[in-house]
């Protein structure tokens, strides 16, 4: 099993079934995060996210249903965890996507590389545009402003290079 950690926001990822593993059927994460950790609200085209309380609390957002679960519950939503408390879950993502899987380990590479902010991002505009495309992540309401700023950036030759860059430092070999 793979595990990455992002030591900015103390995020911790381990990876049971990747896109390579399930030929393409699924990807499945088991996610820590801490207090106060978790993503802005947003949505994926490709793939769904069922996240399944392991420990903890999660609180995740349907549409317009906001929900809090617990141990054994799982709904097919955005993720946030605002109780105060680590919580630890699976995500499942149907179809796979290796996308996905590449964002999670260039993103916690980068922070454990001292380039992210303090809320876990990376610092670079570009770097963010790029993560943006791989992971086929939209965001919604005031965050999708930022979104198409960082989508303009990592639409560039020279981001195109970055990615390449970043695939051989933090990805898989097998996903070049």
């Amino acid at each position: 099993m793979d595990k990455i950690i992002n030591p900015v926001i103390g995020e911790e990822i381990i990876f049971l079934t990747t896109s390579q593993q399930s030929n393409g059927k699924k990807t499945l994460l088991e996610v820590t995060i801490g207090p106060k950790g978790g993503n802005p609200l947003h949505y994926h085209r490709r793939f769904s996210e069922t996240f399944t309380v392991l420990e903890g609390e999660l609180r995740v957002q349907v549409g317009e249903e906001k929900m809090k679960l617990k141990v054994g519950e799982k709904a097919t939503a955005p993720s946030n965890n605002t109780s105060g408390k680590p919580v630890r879950f699976t995500c499942e993502l149907n179809p796979a996507s290796e996308g996905f899987e590449n964002v999670m380990r260039i993103a916690f590479g980068l922070a454990q590389d001292g380039k992210a902010g303090p809320n876990g991002m990376p610092k670079s505009l570009v770097h963010n545009g790029i993560l943006m495309n791989m992971g086929e992540g939209y965001f919604v309401g005031i965050f999708s402003i930022l979104e198409k700023v960082f989508r303009f950036f990592g639409n560039s030759d020279k981001a195109r290079e970055i990615e390449k860059e970043l695939l051989e430092k933090y990805g898989k070999a097998s996903s070049i």
